[in-house]
């Protein structure tokens, strides 16, 4: 810098590049005004004024300001000096999807969440028992709504193994969520839906998801009113290579043509263990019960069949069950109240009785059986091995009776229960001789202040060797005592015990069969002993004849 004589310093030339306004407007200056896209000039500002010796570079080393910069840090956009932050999750919470939440397995906190989600009350029961193997739900009235969360809570669940839905009614909704449930869970092994009136629909909505089940291995479906229909479903969820081996199919009206979908599904897949077919509508004239029951047959791992209350009847049907004795697994057979009687279907129906080894129980209550058949089928069993044979409300004969005697010494772990046993044994009432004593027991002691023991008054009797007595001197002998007894009851005495007749024909009564009679009811009575005979008194000397002794010593 110099000084002028004015004394005025000089100001250094600089070039304005922005002005900035000084009002106090908040509006942002138009486009030609920004500093990012004013051009600089060509011009080096800083060689310039290092020639005029206005600046100095100092020490030489570089500013940080002008080192290289990649291209990647270059800033594009003219609105910003400074490079972007990234995203701290804005964008993806505005315009992503909502992030879905991961649940434990047991399904404990993911019920809760549907139940509030759907707006349904939570079941305490079936969310505490999440976590054990059993959930039993039996007559609880649940709200077919609140299945759903059940059934989502179970999908993925691994402890529960035993689900208990007992007479609980499930509409249609329900069945698809329950069967939306067996299609994903693989550690279900028991499902009970009895009493749940599902019905066709409900039926069809399971079976979906039992096709692609294959932990199941228990599923009853009692009470349900499935018909044919639902049994034809049914049989082709077995065929998808279920695992169902217990089926209870009772209380269904299910007839020969649902037994014959059973049997063409059991060709397949023959896994049934056990069978339940009682109170519906099967006959004897039915192929598809006969069909169903010889592929029972063929499976060797078969152990239960029960078709009780039923109309099954007639030699085919005999032959078909029959067929299923040839397991050797085979436990139960329940066959109670039904149709099976003559000696030839009987005969056919028991021919396999010896090859099972552990069976407990063969059933045939209440068929019309006649005698012979009885006859047939206790002899049968004889040679078997099975535990229990029940025949209650079946008549039998003694040799019946003698037979099961005979069974009974040799095992005694047998029960065989049979109805009225037919001729051979007479009734028996009670003992009239105990009557007559016990009776004249309370006569003789009546009176509290003059009791007589008429026991010890017949053996002291008997002891005063008194053998035989006729009806009105052993009334009269009582009177005596003042014990009156009636003529019927001394007569009775003497039909009891009647003595050798006296003179003209008289009935007499026998005291000494009484008195034993007596001793065996009453051991611990016995007459009074006799009293020793009482000693001779000594003679009395007489007076004067002293007075005539003495005077004749005198005289003498």
């Amino acid at each position: 810098m110099s000084n002028d004589g004015s004394g005025e310093e000089e100001q250094p030339e600089t070039d304005i590049i922005f002005e900035a306004r000084r009002d106090s407007t908040s509006e942002e200056p138009p486009m030609s005004e920004w500093s990012s896209l004013t051009t600089k000039s060509e011009e080096n500002l800083k060689k310039k004024q290092y020639e005029q010796g206005l600046y100095d570079p100092g020490s030489g080393e570089i500013c940080a300001a002008y080192v290289a910069q990649s291209d990647s840090t270059v800033l594009r956009h003219p609105y910003y000096n400074y490079p972007r932050i990234s995203d701290p999750g804005i964008i993806s919470a505005l315009f992503g999807p909502q992030p879905k939440k991961i649940y434990p397995s047991d399904g404990q906190e993911y019920y809760l969440a549907i139940c509030k989600t759907t707006n349904q009350c939570p079941v305490r029961i079936f969310h505490r028992n999440l976590i054990n193997t059993h959930i039993n739900l039996s007559y609880y009235g649940v709200n077919p709504n609140g299945v759903r969360a059940m059934g989502m809570a179970l999908e993925h669940n691994t402890f529960v193994t035993h689900f208990d839905l007992n007479d609980n009614w499930l509409n249609e909704d329900a069945c698809y969520h329950l069967g939306q449930m067996l299609g994903k869970n693989s550690t279900l092994t028991s499902l009970n839906l009895c009493g749940c009136r599902i019905g066709l629909s409900g039926m069809s909505r399971i079976c979906e998801g039992l096709k692609n089940n294959r932990a199941l291995r228990v599923l009853n479906v009692s009470y349900c009113k499935i018909d044919d229909q639902g049994l034809e479903q049914l049989a082709h969820a077995i065929m998808f290579l279920s695992n169902v081996c217990e089926l209870d199919l009772s209380h269904n009206a299910i007839s020969g043509k649902g037994c014959l979908h059973l049997a063409e599904a059991l060709e397949t897949q023959n896994k049934l263990k056990s069978v339940n077919l009682s109170h519906n509508n099967l006959y004897s004239f039915q192929s598809g019960i006969c069909s169903v029951l010889e592929r029972l047959g063929d499976n060797p791992e078969f152990e239960y069949l029960n078709l009780s209350w039923n109309s099954l009847s007639g030699e085919k049907v005999a032959t078909s069950i029959s067929t299923v004795f040839k397991s050797k697994l085979l436990r139960h057979v329940d066959l109670n109240n039904n149709r099976l009687c003559d000696t030839p279907i009987i005969t056919k129906l028991i021919a396999g009785f010896a090859k099972p080894k552990k069976m407990k129980c063969f059933d045939l209550s209440y068929n019309p059986l006649t005698l012979t058949d009885a006859q047939l089928v206790i002899q049968k069993f004889q040679r078997s091995k099975i535990q229990a044979l029940n025949l209650e409300g079946v008549k039998v004969n003694p040799q019946f009776v003698d037979v099961l005697k005979t069974i009974q010494e040799k095992r005694k772990d047998v029960v065989v229960s049979h109805g009225y046993v037919q001729g051979g044994f007479k009734s028996t009432g009670p003992d009239a001789r105990e009557l007559v004593l016990n009776r004249m027991e309370y006569l003789g002691k009546k009176r509290k202040k003059h009791e007589v023991d008429i026991a010890v008054v017949i053996l002291q009797l008997v002891k005063e060797n008194i053998t035989f007595l006729e009806p009105k001197d052993f009334r009269n002998r009582l009177k005596q005592l003042r014990v009156d007894l009636d003529e019927d009851l001394v007569n009775a005495v003497q039909k009891l015990w009647p003595g050798e007749p006296m003179n003209k024909g008289a009935k007499t009564i026998a005291l000494n069969p009484l008195a034993d009679h007596i001793k065996r009811k009453w051991p611990d009575r016995k007459a009074p002993p006799t009293p020793p005979p009482e000693p001779e008194p000594e003679p009395v000397p007489k007076k004067g004849n002293k007075k005539k002794k003495m005077k004749k010593k005198i005289n003498k």
